[in-house]
């Protein structure tokens, strides 16, 4: 009778061969940017920001949206802006408008406001408390209110309408601590640092936008 213990372990042996090579194989397949085998579990959110700064000596108040797309739980691509809602005044531009023979009825106030692209790659995403990089890159617009309600002796001959101001372009990168409060909310509690072009106007300092923003950040979706 033929000895069949040497065919079958024959056949066992290249068996396991072919099943390493697969491996090596499956190993060696090269990585491309918008195709693997692992399942990417996309999201979204959005949702307020408020940020404490400073602003010619005076305290301010930024309030602003923050939403974007959340790709693969570990990087948020989307928009983000603030508004300056505190009154900043300047003596140093009413003095430049008095001396230009500006009528005043009251102080001008400086106003403030930009946005633009999120960047935000989150650190430790798993943990319900992590970190994440927010950068914001984008531009806005500043300048002084100078009239407000008018005076009875009203004379639009008179009277200066005119406001000065400009554009500037915007990089805020910043770090936050973030903590999952529950499955689709999230606080964020963060600190940045704006830096701006300089600002050209009268009786203003050029870097009068650069500054540390403090921020609470609410966010709300599907993570």
């Amino acid at each position: 009778m033929m000895d069949l213990r040497f065919p079958a372990a024959l056949i066992a042996a290249s068996l396991l061969s072919l099943n390493g090579l697969h491996a090596q194989e499956k190993d060696a397949e090269p990585r491309t940017l918008f195709g693997s085998e692992h399942e990417r579990k996309n999201g979204g959110w959005g949702g307020p920001s408020v940020a404490l700064t400073e602003i010619m000596g005076t305290e301010a108040l930024l309030v602003g949206l923050h939403a974007g797309w959340l790709i693969d739980h570990r990087f948020t691509l989307g928009l983000a802006g603030y508004g300056l809602v505190t009154d900043v005044p300047n003596k140093a531009y009413d003095a430049y408008l008095l001396d230009s023979g500006r009528r005043l009825n009251k102080g001008s106030q400086f106003r403030m406001g930009y946005g633009g692209l999120l960047l935000e790659p989150i650190i430790a995403y798993r943990s319900p408390v992590h970190v994440s990089l927010p950068i914001i890159i984008g531009a806005g617009g500043c300048g002084y209110e100078t009239f407000g309600p008018l005076p009875d002796d009203f004379d639009p001959e008179e009277y200066d309408y005119r406001n000065d101001g400009q554009a500037f372009f915007v990089v805020e990168p910043g770090v936050a601590l973030e903590f999952n409060l529950v499955r689709m909310v999230r606080l964020g509690l963060g600190a940045s640092y704006r830096y701006t072009t300089d600002v050209d106007l009268p009786g203003t300092p050029a870097d009068i936008l650069h500054g540390l923003n403090t921020a609470f950040t609410i966010k709300v979706g599907r993570f």
